[in-house]
């Protein structure tokens, strides 16, 4: 039952993380908005604090039972060193949920601090807590790996969108030039017209560019944090298998 116990405590992160993306996922398709700020930054606090009070149930579950059998209990003091049982700790109950939480804070104020720094026109202010729930989630060191992953994707869709952007602003430009009606007039007037014509087009290409500029500035990762979180926490074993991102544990 003690074993049990330590196995069921052992996957309560994924477990509860799984439960919580899935939950706001579910949440956000059905009411076509996340829950108010309030309430993800409650989740995210409680999530975190599970996580601590896991190590530490752990900690002292793995001394009681280490002090119920005879050759463990020489592994205690005052047989053995305190630092040995801390080490062990520290290695198998409290390096991996430290890192979590401790990165998973960097981000979440990196969010808000780059955000603020643009005047909010960077990201949602929802995006924060969805970062910080999924690097929870996914845990140590497979949150470098669930970074790189949106961050990849944002560049992506934004390359698209800029493209998109320009295109569609180039054949607005052309499409206007193209129905200016034909004036009649000497061919110098002519030359004149089409060169203001020519300018007409720079400028307008200008206006789109500066218009994505304003419009497009936001470089949002909203809607990658969620679902890519979850499929890094279904494909951790393979990541750790095949991608030897493990070596940074300890």
């Amino acid at each position: 039952m003690n074993w049990l116990g330590i196995f069921l405590l052992s996957i309560l992160r994924p477990a509860l993380g799984l439960i919580i993306l899935a939950g706001l996922l579910i949440y956000w398709v059905l009411n076509k908005k996340l829950p108010k700020e309030r309430c993800l930054r409650i989740v995210f606090f409680i999530f975190s604090g599970i996580i601590i009070i896991r190590s530490l149930v752990l900690t002292f579950l793995n001394y009681w039972l280490w002090s119920q059998q005879p050759i463990t209990d020489r592994l205690l003091p005052p047989h053995s060193p305190i630092s040995y049982i801390i080490r062990y700790s520290w290695q198998h109950y409290w390096f991996e949920p430290i890192m979590t939480v401790l990165l998973a804070f960097i981000v979440f104020w990196g969010i808000y601090l780059f955000n603020k720094k643009f005047q909010d026109n960077l990201f949602y202010d929802e995006e924060k807590y969805l970062a910080a729930l999924g690097i929870l989630t996914v845990g140590w060191p497979n949150c470098l790996f669930y970074l790189c992953l949106v961050l990849f994707l944002g560049v992506i869709n934004h390359s698209i969108l800029c493209l998109f952007n320009l295109i569609r602003g180039a054949n607005n430009s052309l499409r206007k030039v193209s129905r200016r009606p034909n004036g009649h007039g000497s061919s110098e007037q002519s030359e004149r017209e089409n060169e203001a014509e020519r300018q007409a087009v720079i400028s307008s290409l200008g206006k789109s560019t500066a218009s994505f500029r304003v419009n497009y500035l936001r470089l949002s990762l909203l809607y990658f944090w969620l679902p890519c979180a979850l499929l890094i926490l279904f494909l951790s074993d393979i990541i750790n298998k095949y991608i030897g991102i493990t070596q940074l544990i300890i």
